[in-house]
């Protein structure tokens, strides 16, 4: 997963979406779900890379969205390296505010509802009946920020850690009274390991659901 350049936050320059609005187009049964990891002050990176190494969150991504539609942001869509742009197994829709941007094997949007409109229409028609109706939003940070409204899950991956200072991408809060929380015990990684030191990692999966 990889993170837009901007900052999340109340000076973003891109509206939160309205979950009436964003319901109209989609429905009432299309799950909204979102995912990313983040070190305990919830860094999730600086736009291109993650802080971490971590191959036990990378499992858990993979297992979570494949067979799923996932929608990104530009930023984030560059920021994944070949072969895996576009991601394997699931399919990619892509935001940007570039009517002429190209993104081969990804559709392109210019507006973050019509995106996920355009996902939700294409589990209409491909879903073969044995995975939920669910959307995953992979960020970056401003679409994670924008997509808060309108989450029904947020899956995090949370990485007792901290990150150096050129990580200035944060995940939004996530407010206990609109979710409730589910998280795994503490693991320590086999492999995993911070970007600048080898030290192990230790990490957990935590569940968000909205009340």
């Amino acid at each position: 997963m990889t993170a837009d350049a901007t900052s999340t936050g109340a000076g973003s320059n891109y509206p939160d979406l309205s979950h009436e609005t964003l319901r109209e187009l989609i429905g009432h049964d299309v799950e909204v779900a979102m995912i990313w990891a983040q070190t305990t002050d919830r860094v999730i990176g600086d736009g291109d890379d993650m802080p971490w190494y971590l191959p036990e969150d990378l499992k858990h991504f993979k297992e979570s969205t494949e067979g799923y539609p996932v929608v990104m942001g530009r930023t984030s869509w560059e920021a994944l390296e070949d072969p895996y742009r576009p991601l394997p197994k699931r399919e990619n829709f892509v935001v940007t505010s570039n009517e002429d941007y190209d993104a081969p094997g990804g559709h392109v949007h210019t507006n973050l509802p019509e995106s996920i409109a355009a996902a939700t229409r294409w589990i209409d028609a491909n879903n073969p009946g044995d995975l939920s109706n669910t959307v995953w939003i992979l960020g970056g940070g401003t679409v994670y920020q924008q997509c808060m409204p309108v989450a029904d899950r947020i899956v995090v991956t949370e990485i007792e850690m901290t990150a150096p200072e050129r990580f200035q991408v944060v995940a939004p809060e996530i407010s206990p009274e609109e979710f409730t929380l589910e998280a795994s015990e503490w693991m320590t990684s086999r492999r995993g390991h911070a970007v600048d030191d080898d030290q192990p990692l230790r990490y957990r999966f935590c569940v968000w659901t909205r009340r």
